[in-house]
């Protein structure tokens, strides 16, 4: 992919202007790119396989295990970048990581107080900022660890994330994949000290990344759908989206939607049911819905991103396609089970 880098830089420059754009349901815009940070799909290919595969896996179950594993495995550096953090067993992991010589950098939203851990960890001598207020909200999750290793998820560091939530998440060892989130970390790192900007260079990554590439890279996923799209997801309040998935299911696409009502402020769930496509409600679920999950013919999406206009046009979000059969496949499998586990909305 790094092939096409100059060529995909110049290309940028001229398509960010193009960027800026209003989306249909008011007010928000794309963020125009900065140098090399630009709308992404000039000539590159999400799809394009990776070096080694990354590894899918499904919260609640076993999660917390996971992550601190990771983070206890660390041995130079961790990067951790997370929009709610409330779990101080997580935070004692970092904390210990950094007392044993791992130089650990930790960014946090600055919406969210996080009170409790935010002076754990400063207390303990970790270096940490706030998210930069380049973003509506900074509401990406991941962490990189040794520069080897990106986890990427939907999920939060927060108590419910770790026992009661549907969360998907990847660890990814791609070197090129692994510089992308790196380099995403160090520009708002660096935003948020107040530093010199480092834009990173997306003009051409595998990565689905808000404000930069995330509205177009769901769309293609949606269009590119030919026979089969599972979403599972909060609400979907983004028009575009919303009438990308009508118009999918118009076309023969067999389309199966799991939604929360509860927070389906929207009205996606009724635009869906007007079209005749089949919804599920996963307000009674012995699980809460805090997935951000679509998959078309094979193909999954995985991240932080919500399916509206702030999450997908303003926020920060990371996330990517998934498209390696066996994992893919694990990711299928729950949805499956948790759209038989929840009830059709009439």
């Amino acid at each position: 992919m790094r092939s096409l880098s100059l060529v995909l830089a110049v290309a940028t420059a001229f398509a960010s202007v193009a960027a800026c754009r209003e989306v249909p349901d008011g007010g928000a815009v794309d963020a125009p790119g900065g140098a090399g940070d630009g709308p992404s799909g000039i000539g590159c290919d999400p799809r394009e396989p990776r070096a080694v595969s990354p590894e899918a896996f499904v919260a609640p179950t076993g999660v917390q295990a996971r992550i601190t594993g990771l983070i206890d495995g660390a041995q130079t550096s961790l990067d951790v970048q997370m929009y709610l953090f409330t779990v101080t067993a997580i935070a004692d992991r970092i904390i210990a990581a950094h007392q044993r010589g791992v130089a650990v950098r930790v960014i946090l939203d600055d919406h969210n107080a996080n009170p409790n851990v935010r002076t754990r960890l400063t207390s303990a001598g970790v270096p940490v900022r706030e998210a930069p207020s380049l973003y509506s909200f900074s509401h990406a999750k991941y962490f990189i660890v040794d520069r080897t290793a990106a986890v990427v998820m939907s999920m939060n560091f927060n108590v419910d994330a770790m026992s009661r939530e549907r969360n998907y998440g990847f660890i990814d060892r791609d070197p090129e994949d692994v510089a992308d989130v790196a380099a995403i970390f160090e520009m708002d790192w660096a935003a948020g000290g107040g530093e010199p900007p480092k834009p990173a260079d997306l003009a051409c990554t595998r990565l689905v990344v808000s404000p930069n590439n995330a509205r177009q890279r769901i769309l293609e996923l949606v269009n590119s759908a030919k026979t089969k799209l599972d979403i599972a997801a909060m609400y979907i309040s983004e028009m575009t989206v919303r009438t990308a998935i009508i118009q999918a299911a118009s076309r023969g696409v067999a389309v199966r939607v799991i939604l929360q009502s509860s927070t389906d402020e929207s009205g996606g769930i009724a635009a869906l049911r007007a079209a005749n496509i089949p919804v599920h409600d996963a307000d009674n679920a012995a699980f809460f819905l805090h997935a951000k999950l679509m998959i078309a013919d094979g193909v999954a999406f995985v991240g932080s991103e919500n399916f509206s206009s702030t999450s997908l046009t303003r926020n920060r979000e990371v996330g990517a396609l998934i498209f390696e059969p066996a994992q893919v496949s694990t990711i299928q499998q729950q949805f499956d089970r948790d759209y038989a586990d929840t009830p059709a909305v009439p």
